[in-house]
């Protein structure tokens, strides 16, 4: 079950990563993507973007306790996760559970899949622990689930709660998005952040820390 609808007791652990990947599958989502070739510039140029983005990402999660890193996997490994992706489409089902998301459909990943797989790998957990200043953080218990907003589909403003006594953060990945909805979070100042999430891009969340949400799709797919 996902992070946002579970409630077992807390128990001691290191902090722990709850991995959601969001999928929006549309017409355009479903074409055969092509994997880019990369040459040797190009590949030092891209470790070195990244490695910016991760020290600017690093100071903003620690100011607002959430943080978007843009262009997170490596642009071949991402295709084959959007590939995988779609083939879990016709698992989707409607949530039914209580939730603070309307509309929102859903399944878990096997953790064979290519998502999962990438989710946890060492180099991402490895990535994830700078960004999040903890060197003890270690991926959770729970499956993997991919979800999708369709039209009029929404997710109200809410803290995620914690599920073990050192509060986890949740990953969400975008791997597919042609919707006009916006999710916002609440910064330490105050301040409400609102963007369209693109693809390959990584929203870092602290359990019970900055409000965040999703506005209603009203055209596409989130």
């Amino acid at each position: 079950m996902a992070a946002s609808k579970c409630r077992p007791a807390r128990a001691q652990a290191p902090r722990a990563l709850v991995l959601l990947a969001g999928v929006f599958l549309t017409a355009e989502a479903l074409a055969p993507a092509r994997a880019p070739e990369l040459n040797l510039r190009q590949t030092r140029d891209r470790r070195r973007l990244t490695d910016d983005r991760d020290q600017e990402a690093r100071l903003v999660f620690a100011r607002d306790g959430i943080c978007l890193i843009e262009d997170f996997f490596d642009p071949v490994a991402f295709v084959d996760m959007r590939r995988a992706a779609r083939d879990g489409e016709l698992r989707l089902r409607p949530e039914m559970q209580e939730s603070v998301a309307v509309g929102r459909q859903g399944c878990f990943l096997e953790p064979g899949d290519a998502v999962v797989r990438e989710l946890v790998s060492d180099e991402t957990v490895a990535r994830l622990r700078r960004v999040a200043g903890d060197d003890f953080l270690a991926p959770a218990d729970f499956p993997v689930e991919l979800r999708r907003y369709p039209v009029g589909s929404s997710m109200g403003w809410h803290k995620d709660e914690a599920l073990y006594e050192k509060p986890q953060l949740e990953v969400v990945l975008t791997l597919s998005n042609t919707s006009d909805s916006e999710t916002r979070w609440e910064m330490a100042d105050g301040r409400v952040c609102g963007r369209w999430l693109p693809p390959n891009s990584l929203l870092l969340v602290l359990a019970e820390g900055a409000s965040h949400g999703v506005t209603p799709v009203r055209i596409g797919d989130h």
